[in-house]
């Protein structure tokens, strides 16, 4: 790599962070976004939890499909900015710990409370993150909004007899999810490109993976496993590409925080597709914890 895409002058990336700091509403472009990216991502976690329930072997589907997209990407466009490679190295660190906080947390805590609680904090500390990084503090009725949405997160899924130690697990979680959001959404302001950018880091983040997923199952046993839903597994591979490359191209020209807030309605939208399609029973808590999101979502959007 040539010396100069490492020594990008602080400055002036942060001037690139702040370009649209001024921006303290959505744009509706924006808005519509990151609610398609917010159904995208409840719809493929849907199919997944809909299936065989085989973390392992869907993680390694997905990580092929995230490949795929990579490529094909390479081929036809080549590489994102020179300086967003840094946040491409860093994005690939991160995501690896992300997926082994998240197998760790899923062995000993529910998915719904692990879930929910680590989706449902990460919203305000990506804007306290945005706040320092991109000057980009939100209005006072945009701030309650995604305190509202965040508050309807934890309705909806948290377990308040879940062990502490669940908890803490959750939080971690919490927040790895906010540092790749905060860190790729920069990324992307820099890379000119952020399909592109999302390409690259599922790219280079599917090879540690499936060596993760060989080492853990076992190369035998893995492609055996893989097969029975194979098709299936690379498809939630790029639909995952499709949702994020959305989030963060609405994050190229809108607030950071408020983008990440209304992408977290996924929760939201999860839980409405197992209602609908898998046929579970919300309660009373959980339909607050919609009515409470939607809330939220209409004053980060119109307020």
């Amino acid at each position: 790599m040539h010396a100069r895409a490492w020594n990008v002058v602080p400055s002036v990336m942060l001037a690139r962070f702040r370009a649209r700091a001024h921006t303290r509403t959505v744009p509706p472009l924006a808005i519509a976004a990151a609610l398609s990216s917010a159904i995208i991502h409840a719809s493929w976690n849907a199919a997944l939890k809909g299936g065989r329930g085989d973390r392992i072997a869907d993680a390694f589907l997905i990580a092929v499909g995230g490949i795929l997209v990579a490529l094909v990407l390479f081929a036809t466009m080549g590489t994102p900015a020179a300086a967003s490679w840094p946040f491409l190295a860093a994005s690939v660190l991160i995501h690896l710990i992300y997926w082994a906080l998240l197998f760790r947390a899923y062995d000993i805590a529910d998915l719904s409370h692990i879930y929910t609680l680590s989706r449902g904090t990460a919203p305000l500390l990506v804007t306290l993150g945005a706040m320092i990084a991109a000057h980009e503090t939100p209005p006072p009725v945009k701030a309650v909004g995604m305190v509202l949405v965040s508050i309807g997160v934890l309705c909806v899924g948290f377990s308040p007899n879940a062990p502490l130690r669940a908890s803490l697990w959750a939080l971690l979680l919490g927040v790895s999810i906010a540092s790749y959001s905060l860190n790729d959404a920069l990324g992307a302001r820099l890379s000119g490109n952020p399909a592109l950018y999302v390409g690259w880091t599922s790219g280079l983040m599917g090879v540690p993976m499936i060596a993760f997923c060989f080492w853990r199952r076992g190369r035998a046993r893995l492609l055996t496993d893989a097969r029975v839903a194979s098709i299936r597994g690379i498809a939630i591979g790029v639909l995952s590409f499709a949702g994020y490359g959305l989030v963060l191209w609405a994050q190229t020209f809108a607030p950071i925080g408020q983008v990440t807030a209304l992408r977290e309605t996924s929760v939201v939208w999860g839980a409405l597709i197992a209602f609908v399609f898998l046929r579970e029973d919300l309660g009373l808590r959980r339909w607050l914890g919609a009515v409470i999101v939607a809330l939220g979502a209409g004053l980060i959007a119109f307020g």
